[in-house]
């Protein structure tokens, strides 16, 4: 029996997306808060607060009713969502929650995870959803650690789990190339390392550099700077 009451902060939804969040066409829901401050992020708006007024809050079914609109492209396509953000996995109850209320309309449940949360909260969904995009950052600690103030050794481990739990079919990790982070070719450390846990789906892109975004708020260019 699922909570009804549940609550989802939604930073934005993204309709027909294609090959970056999966197999076939995909919505991505934007959801609110992350636990890491990437110096570079590329959406400050879900932890900075500069968008706190525009962010829309969904019920289970405001959500599904939201998402229904695009069912015809999911079934077509063994298309469905895309859990991102932000973390997704802080708001692993609303997400299980929704999965299990709605996993009979054949639609696929895909996330991409930054994976650093308590390991509680992927055991939750892992078994529900279809498909992992892991944000890996970077795989070594030190760079990790300076880059996303956050705790490497939780990532690793929960990169493990997932990997024994899941299996690495249902993965795929994305390898940045960060600006003035990597200044030589630490992506194919990064990316030789995962291969040698298993992974073979792996994504290589590049950042945009800081100086072409957009301006950002204080407090993103703050955190940047630190």
């Amino acid at each position: 029996m699922t909570d009804d009451n549940l609550k989802l902060k939604v930073a934005a939804i993204s309709r027909i997306r294609t090959v970056t969040d999966g197999e076939g066409v995909t919505t991505l829901v934007v959801s609110m808060g992350c636990p890491l401050r990437c110096a570079y992020c590329l959406n400050p708006i879900t932890w900075d607060g500069t968008y706190n007024n525009f962010v829309k809050e969904y019920t289970l079914d405001d959500l599904y009713n939201e998402l229904k609109i695009d069912d015809l492209y999911f079934l077509a396509t063994g298309g469905g969502i895309m859990f991102g953000g932000g973390e997704p996995l802080l708001h692993y109850k609303f997400i299980k929650a929704f999965i299990e209320k709605y996993k009979d309309t054949g639609w696929k449940f895909n996330m991409e995870t930054s994976l650093n949360v308590p390991i509680e909260y992927l055991k939750e969904v892992v078994d529900l959803i279809d498909f992992f995009v892991v944000d890996t950052k970077d795989m070594n600690k030190e760079r990790y650690e300076l880059y996303t103030k956050g705790d490497y050794e939780r990532f690793l481990n929960n990169l493990k789990f997932l990997l024994d739990k899941a299996g690495s079919d249902k993965i795929k990790a994305r390898v940045p190339i960060i600006p003035k982070l990597h200044i030589d070719k630490e992506y194919e450390e990064n990316s030789k390392m995962l291969k040698s846990m298993g992974i073979d789906n792996i994504e290589v892109f590049r950042y945009i550099m800081p100086e072409l975004r957009k301006k950002v708020s204080k407090e993103a260019f703050e955190n940047r700077e630190d």
